[in-house]
């Protein structure tokens, strides 16, 4: 079945109408299709220009305008990866994410994404601070309250908080530190590469840190220099079906609102495919 957009007012020929009433009337979906779908963030109600996920059945629609619906059953078929807890800091959490997972969902559902998944191993509310690109791996911040999400948030946009990565790339890196400031997108970015050691097959192990959090930052850099990420299928010369994209956020430090230093690392040498000379 191909996916499908309901998008409908609220008026008062239907606001007395719980929304499963008014769905399955739009849709002809069962009404156990219409709440799985709804749990896992297909279903979105409208006040004003404020637009949420609507994770349960209300006796009706009073206080909503619009209700809308995307219903992909490809998408809502789909099974969450395994996500790794590193650390439960009530305000904050720290986590392992898997490749392949999502730092957030879509209008179509977000029920494999990382930031519901914390939500639902934590049982509290959860905001992203920042991201990881689907096919990268390693360590990423959950905030738990708006404190904290408001210091992470200014932490991160006042490069208070260091973030290394280790990625493979094709080709003999070079010897010292390579900077590039390259724009993408028209903003300012700035990455800084170091060789670890030379791997086989004519490829190199780098450390990276980066000032900046642009979409695809390290991927598109490296490549500008000439040595694109191993598995890297945007900006490099992978292949679908090739190796896994080989870059892992391993290094987070940061002081957290109470002024303790928190530093998480993990061994990127266990995640990437490392081929030794």
């Amino acid at each position: 079945m191909p996916s499908r957009q309901y998008h409908i007012p609220i008026d008062d020929n239907n606001r007395e109408s719980s929304v499963l009433d008014i769905l399955q009337h739009a849709s002809e979906l069962s009404r156990q299709q219409l709440k799985q779908a709804m749990t896992k963030g297909a279903v979105w109600s409208q006040i004003g220009k404020t637009v949420r996920p609507l994770r349960r059945d209300p006796a009706n629609c009073l206080r909503f305008e619009q209700l809308h619906f995307y219903y992909d059953p490809e998408v809502l078929k789909q099974s969450a990866l395994p996500l790794c807890l590193i650390e439960d800091a009530k305000e904050f959490s720290v986590w392992n994410k898997p490749y392949g997972m999502r730092s957030q969902g879509s209008r179509w559902g977000d029920h494999t994404a990382l930031i519901r998944q914390a939500e639902l191993q934590l049982d509290r509310p959860a905001s992203i601070v920042h991201r990881l690109d689907r096919a990268a791996q390693g360590l990423i911040l959950v905030a738990h309250n708006k404190a904290g999400a408001r210091h992470l948030s200014k932490a991160f946009s006042e490069h208070l908080i260091a973030k290394h990565y280790r990625i493979i790339v094709e080709g003999c890196f070079p010897e010292g530190e390579q900077h590039t400031e390259l724009a993408i997108d028209g903003k300012a970015a700035s990455s800084y590469f170091q060789k670890v050691e030379n791997l086989s097959g004519n490829r190199s192990l780098l450390d990276v840190r980066i000032s900046s959090g642009r979409k695809h930052q390290i991927r598109v850099h490296a490549s500008n220099l000439g040595y694109p990420v191993v598995g890297d299928r945007l900006h490099g010369n992978a292949a679908e079906g090739d190796i896994d994209l080989q870059l892992c956020a391993y290094h987070l430090k940061f002081e957290d609102r109470q002024g303790q230093l928190r530093d998480y690392e993990i061994d990127a040498n266990n995640i990437l495919s490392l081929g030794k000379n």
